[in-house]
């Protein structure tokens, strides 16, 4: 088999075309591939009207650059005079890339989250980049729920400087971003809700002590149980603790002990003993210190803390998916549109290979 035959499978160059011949521009370090109309495929009915010429560019060929050139035949039936342009198999309409090649980009889409980065590791322009993943991605422009989550876990995450933010829902048994939605209020809750297939499904809630968060998974799912995020917790009663360590230097100590049960709590074995020992905090510290941010946040939140011990979510991969968005923020240099930017997290975190279409 001749090199013309073997790279016409690799392209693949389907009839009505057949690889012609290749020159090398040694030069410009590119090689330039020219296909012929194989005349005897004429479609039955038509004949050849004119020809129009096309270029696209493919994958390269070691190291050199690669495009493919044709003169398309436009065909005219011969009884109604109506013209038909000839389809290739290795391009889409309007495309000055092969399918093969814009499979390379999104590839390196999922990789850089960045279109001036994979333009500048291509050699070709950043919009040529985005005109190709904007078509690949129409789908992605919004949420689709194809299955019904049970478990949900939202969190919020800042979309640029100042006070902007977008929401995401994760499902917490599939591991899968299920919504991205612009602001962090009870309002994006409801909307999710509206886009659930079954809301009623809604078993279990995972959050933090957001009060819009809170309010809206009480209105939007009633049915469903809350359990405030371990991180959250953490965070928010050793941000009371510092607090009270900075202001009563004499409790200094208490403080410090306080802190170790507090560390203890979730390494309990059970609901009741992890029960105990936050009452036992609660307890210790209302009776130390007397009236305390730590006492009040425990027995407010008192159920969804404890929920923990039969629910076993936690927010931790929210946490990590929320700091990966942040890198792509920071690698593409920010988003002037919000859209854009929910639509680029839906892209990332989507878990099954991308599926180049024509």
């Amino acid at each position: 088999m001749d090199i013309l035959s073997q790279l016409s499978e690799l392209l693949p160059i389907l009839p009505p075309f057949e690889l012609e011949r290749a020159e090398r521009d040694e030069a410009q370090q590119e090689v330039h591939l020219y296909l012929k109309l194989d005349k005897s495929h004429i479609p039955k009915g038509y004949s050849l009207h004119s020809h129009y010429p096309r270029s696209w560019e493919h994958l390269k060929l070691f190291e050199y650059r690669c495009f493919i050139h044709c003169d398309l035949p436009i065909y005219k039936h011969k009884a109604r005079g109506t013209l038909k342009k000839a389809e290739v198999s290795f391009s889409r309409d309007y495309s000055r890339f092969t399918l093969k090649y814009e499979a390379e980009v999104m590839r390196l889409m999922k990789l850089h989250h960045c279109f001036v980065k994979v333009a500048q590791t291509l050699g070709i322009y950043p919009q040529r980049v985005e005109q190709i993943y904007h078509h690949h991605t129409a789908e992605l422009q919004g949420d689709y729920l194809a299955e019904v989550p049970t478990h949900i876990g939202y969190d919020e995450t800042s979309s640029r400087k100042g006070h902007e933010y977008i929401t995401t829902f994760y499902d917490m048994h599939t591991h899968k971003i299920v919504g991205v939605y612009e602001g962090r209020s009870s309002e994006c809750v409801a909307a999710f809700m509206h886009e659930h297939p079954n809301p009623q499904a809604v078993q279990e809630i995972s959050i933090d002590m957001s009060p819009a968060f809170i309010k809206g998974a009480r209105q939007c799912f009633p049915q469903a149980a809350i359990t405030f995020a371990k991180w959250h917790v953490i965070k928010l009663l050793y941000k009371h603790l510092g607090d009270l360590k900075g202001k009563a230097h004499r409790f200094n100590v208490i403080i410090e002990s306080l802190m170790e049960k507090l560390s203890a709590f979730y390494q309990s074995k059970g609901k009741e003993e992890g029960a105990a020992q936050l009452r036992f905090i609660a307890d210790l510290a209302y009776e130390l210190i007397g009236k305390n941010a730590i006492t009040n946040t425990i027995d407010r939140y008192w159920e969804g803390i404890c929920r923990y011990w039969t629910s076993k979510l936690n927010n931790g991969v929210l946490e990590g998916i929320n700091s990966k968005i942040q890198v792509i923020k920071r690698v593409a240099r920010g988003f002037r549109y919000k859209q854009n930017f929910m639509k680029m997290i839906r892209f990332v975190f989507t878990k099954t290979e991308f599926q180049v279409i024509s």
